[in-house]
Order: C-alpha cells, then structure tokens, then sequence
C-alpha cells in the first residue's frame, strides 16, 4: 500500500521512546530490516521498519501501560522537531497544528485532518486503508501527543477538552484514558480530539522565533521528501488506470506504446531500480486484493474481476502465492478477528517479562465523564 514511500526513511521518534521503556526487547525489530537488533533504535528508520515495530508492540506489549506512560512521564514521546515546536512555538495553534502535520508526514497509513468550527477545534485521525485493530492503537498513541501539546500550555486546566475514541468501552484500557485527565467519550467514523477554539490564541511566553525557524524547516524537509515520494510515475499511474478502468492487467508493450517508448528502454529503466513490469503489477494486485477483501459487500469473484483475473481458479492459486491462504479463509479470519475485538477487550501479555516492565503507573486524575 505504501509503494516506494516504503523504503523511504524517516527520523525515529515516538518508537524510540517506547523501546527505551521496554528496554529493548528481542522480539522488538522482529520481521524488519533490523531483526535480531538490541538496544537503541537508529537515527533513521525505512518507513516499513517504523510500521512493522509499532505492529510489534501493539502484539507483545500492553498498549495501554504505555499510553497512560506517555501521558503522565516528565517528557513527552514527541520527535525532535515535535518537541522544539511545543516547547517554543508563538501559540497553541501553530504548535498543535504542527505536531498535527508532522504526524500526518511521518506516518503515510494515517490520514490527519483539522477542523475549524464556530466554536471549537478538532483534530481527526483516519486510517488510509483497513488496518484493524493496529491502527486504533496507534491513534491513542497520537492523541497521547496531542495531549501533551495542549498540556504544555494549559497545564492541568482541560475543561472542555474531549478525547474521542474505539477504546472507549474497553476495561483494560479506563485507567490510561483516565491520564487524559478530559472527558472521554466513544469514537464515530475517527478517533479525535477537539477542544474550544479559544484556546488556539494561548501564547507561549517561551516563544523563540530561532528555534521555532529550525522546528519549521524540518517539518518542511520531511513533507517536501512525502510530496517528491508521491511524485506521480507515469508507468505505475498506467498500471494503475488498467485495473481500475479497464479490469484487466496491462500488458509490457502496452506501457510501451503509451507511454511512446521501447519495451527494452522500460526494461532497462526498471532493472537499474532492481524491479521489473511484473513485479510492479504484481505489486498493486496484491495490494489492492487485501483492501477489496476487506469490503464485505464485494463477493470473491468480483474481487477477482476486479484484479484482472479470468477464473476463480488463477485468482486463487495467485492469491496463495501472495499471502500463504486461500482468499475466503483470510477473510474469515479477518472477520472472526474484528468480532472479537469489538465484542472482548483483547488479553495483553506484559510489556516485557523476561526483562522488566513499565509499571502501571496510579492514575493521578479522577476517572473522566463518559
């Protein structure tokens, strides 16, 4: 789903501090460019490494301890520019929103919208493409930061602030949203936070213009490096338009005559990035198979149609190559999944056994409306 933004890298923030409060377990980089990997995290991470560690922990760690730590620790998880915007920016506004941006810029599977209403501020979180219960978990941990910007003002004073959230009804997860020390209340179609609009004018007496200049340039090097990622590729945007339109897979000397160049001169290009015609249409079948999958209201064999495939016979034993299962038994498992999770609060195995925890820290506030 990614394309080349996957192997793009990106500075190691938040995950930093969670693997320093994990202390560094072995399975943390499992499955990454990083695996076997113990101690401090790098610099810079591939975009995929990142996403595939924060998958690690919401699987083996207690997503909630850590939450209500991001929320009650000395210094907030924020990334370098995050923090040097919090800390010294002119207003709540511009420093929220910042935070907001960078969010949006490092993480490529979320979508971050701000509204402005009458009377109130929200900032909403959506996920890209389905991603379960993965993508709710790292939500909260958004928010977490979120929280903390507008803290780094108001202090204790969030009367009028809500946190809206899946996890609400979730026993498990009351004592970290209690941390948020707001109302609390159940997640529609986003997970969000507003607060009233007033707020956004709050200066900070702290303001540094120099450092708030530094704050602004990476922001702007890191959206600039997203916006030439997603620079459009005249040959993928072609594969792309034959299995969206025409539902059939494009063919090379097709891309070819469109394109007004020599099958070889594709051949060539695409051997110098270590790829080939097929492996990019393979590439977007498979990923747009998962997301099809994930529409109920689609049968098999329009899902298969839709991938340019003849017979149910080759869409399945592509299917298998891709993920190892038939399509129906993967769409089972996904639903079986999402009905349990919305029906029981997962089970969450300690942070880290075998090396320590973060312990679960006593609620400092009472428990929010609901």
């Amino acid at each position: 789903m990614m394309g080349a933004r996957a192997a793009t890298r990106i500075p190691t923030a938040t995950l930093q501090h969670l693997g320093e409060w994990l202390d560094w377990p072995g399975w943390l980089c499992s499955g990454t460019s990083l695996a076997g990997r113990i101690g401090p995290l790098p610099a810079m991470l591939s975009r995929a490494d990142d996403i595939l560690i924060m998958a690690n922990i919401v699987e083996n760690a207690d997503i909630f301890v850590l939450v209500e730590a991001m929320l009650i620790r000395p210094r907030p998880a924020l990334s370098l520019a995050g923090e040097l915007a919090v800390l010294h920016g002119p207003d709540l506004g511009s420093s929220i929103t910042m935070v907001a941006r960078g969010l949006g810029a490092r993480n490529s599977w979320v979508g971050v919208d701000t509204r402005e209403h009458a009377r109130q501020f929200e900032i909403a979180l959506r996920p890209a493409w389905p991603m379960g219960a993965l993508f709710d978990s790292f939500a909260l941990c958004a928010l977490t930061l979120l929280q903390r910007s507008i803290v780094a003002y108001r202090g204790e004073q969030l009367a009028g602030m809500c946190i809206m959230t899946h996890h609400h009804d979730i026993p498990e997860a009351q004592a970290a949203l209690a941390a948020f020390h707001c109302r609390i209340e159940p997640a529609g179609e986003a997970n969000a936070l507003r607060f009233p609009r007033s707020w956004l004018d709050q200066a900070n007496p702290y303001f540094d213009p120099l450092v708030w200049d530094v704050a602004c340039a990476k922001l702007a090097a890191l959206e600039n490096e997203v916006l030439a990622t997603e620079a459009s590729n005249p040959l993928r945007d072609f594969i792309v338009e034959q299995l969206d339109q025409m539902r059939r897979v494009p063919r090379l000397k097709q891309a070819a005559a469109h394109l007004g160049m020599s099958t070889r001169t594709i051949v060539r290009s695409l051997a110098r990035q270590d790829t080939s015609f097929h492996k990019l249409v393979e590439e977007e079948r498979k990923a747009r198979a998962l997301a099809l999958l994930a529409d109920t209201s689609l049968s098999l064999k329009d899902v298969a149609d839709a991938l340019g495939f003849s017979d149910m016979s080759s869409f399945g034993r592509s299917f298998r190559n891709w993920f190892g299962d038939t399509p129906g038994n993967l769409r089972k498992e996904a639903a079986q999944t999402l009905t349990a999770v919305s029906q029981d609060a997962p089970r969450r195995r300690s942070l880290c056994p075998s090396q320590g925890s973060v312990g679960r820290a006593t609620a400092q506030f009472p428990h929010p409306e609901r």
